[in-house]
């Protein structure tokens, strides 16, 4: 039988953001998350104010989640009981198309992905095959066999993910497979995924939007991790 051992994520904790707020004349920071929600929710900082990450460019005060979700819109992080619920739904899916289109579903909830792919070997296949496609982009790529010499499967089987912005080569390649999806690639990602030392399957997203948050990819992570494993037993 096939020893299934846990792998580590191939996402890499970060320490949370430190923040430089603006009002347009003035500038102060950095300061954390809880120090920018105390001060708007106290008055001190105002709602037409922007705000960057230390590395990052300005944007508005309620492009930060959590300020937003404190001014009434609703919250996009799940809760732990969700994911479970999810870790389980998909657990019992024994159909091999049902399960990677269920798969895919989830990872686009889990992290606001337009459009996901999930390219998985079966256990009678040769390579990893596109066994789900969902959102808005263009089916074509559904049932085929990915190229050996395709760049993201390199990364894939060397365990890297890849994620852009920015971009080179290979996440070139990566947002191509989304040209056509309604709004454009602002933000791309591909997981691995490997059991025993192989590589199993690759999950694809895409949005129009900014780059995906680390929490969020580890969470659509850690729900397909636990169905390959599952299936895989």
């Amino acid at each position: 039988m096939l020893q299934i051992t846990p792998t580590p994520s191939v996402f890499k904790l970060r320490p949370p953001p430190l923040w430089f707020v603006t009002n347009g004349d003035a500038t102060v920071g950095p300061v954390n998350t809880s120090l920018l929600l105390r001060g708007v929710e106290h008055g001190r900082v105002p709602v037409t104010c922007h705000v960057r990450a230390f590395r990052g460019k300005w944007r508005h005060l309620l492009g930060v989640r959590e300020i937003s979700a404190l001014w009434g819109k609703p919250a996009s992080e799940p809760s732990a009981e969700l994911v479970a619920h999810w870790c389980g739904s998909v657990e019992q899916v024994r159909d091999e198309e049902e399960f990677a289109h269920r798969a895919a579903w989830l990872s686009m909830a889990a992290t606001g992905a337009e459009s996901a792919m999930l390219h998985y070997r079966g256990p009678r296949a040769l390579g990893l095959v596109t066994r789900a496609v969902l959102g808005t982009v263009s089916r074509e790529r559904f049932g085929r066999l990915l190229p050996e010499g395709d760049l993201v499967l390199r990364s894939a089987a060397q365990g890297l993910p890849v994620q852009g912005p920015p971009y080179g080569p290979v996440e070139d390649e990566l947002a191509k497979r989304f040209a056509s999806s309604q709004w454009g690639v602002g933000a791309a990602v591909m997981i691995p995924f490997h059991v025993g030392g192989e590589l199993v399957a690759m999950l694809e997203l895409s949005r129009p939007g900014h780059a995906f948050r680390v929490a969020d990819l580890r969470r659509a992570e850690h729900v397909v991790r636990r169905a390959l494993l599952t299936r895989l037993q």
